[in-house]
């Protein structure tokens, strides 16, 4: 006894009537839902009644996403700095231009601390590599020892200290 195997619908949910003129044929509705919401953040003074519908789909999501010019600002705890008190945090102010200004690389992009935090990283892991006679690396490289800041912070993610290090130019 084999069951018959079930084909899902293409939509999530259909809506089906029998219409009252007695058709033999079911009627099939679309599934169409009207979403009211403060997405934005902002003050809107214009009417419930004179908003502009907007239509979203697929197609067009990222788009709507990108005018609605929707920013978030927040403050995290640091936990970048070693010595920060407990109330510390880091101020964090984020676009979203679209679906993928969520994605981690985008946040970190838009954050200054976390930005040269990668950075770092990226001038690291490029060290293992094959890349200490690549133009760009050595570049790089020489940016970050200049920056004052940014040598402070890769010596103590290297855990060296200045001492140590040596101070030949």
């Amino acid at each position: 006894m084999a069951k018959e195997a079930s084909v899902a619908p293409k939509e999530r949910i259909n809506i089906v009537y029998k219409p009252a003129t007695n058709m033999d044929e079911d009627v099939e509705l679309p599934l169409k839902l009207v979403v009211i919401g403060d997405f934005t953040g902002r003050e809107d003074s214009t009417a419930l009644e004179d908003r502009k519908v907007i239509n979203i789909d697929k197609d067009n999501f990222n788009q709507v996403l990108g005018e609605q010019r929707i920013t978030m600002s927040f403050g995290v705890r640091d936990r970048l700095t070693p010595n920060a008190q407990e109330g510390d945090e880091i101020p964090v102010n984020l676009e979203i231009q679209n679906l993928k200004s969520f994605q981690p690389e985008q946040v970190v992009n838009q954050v200054p601390e976390l930005k040269a935090l990668l950075e770092i990283r990226d001038a690291l892991v490029a060290m293992k590599g094959p890349l200490g006679n690549v133009k760009a690396f050595s570049q790089k490289l020489k940016q970050v020892l200049a920056d004052d800041a940014a040598r402070e912070k890769l010596m103590r993610e290297l855990k060296l200290d200045e001492g140590s290090s040596g101070s030949e130019s």
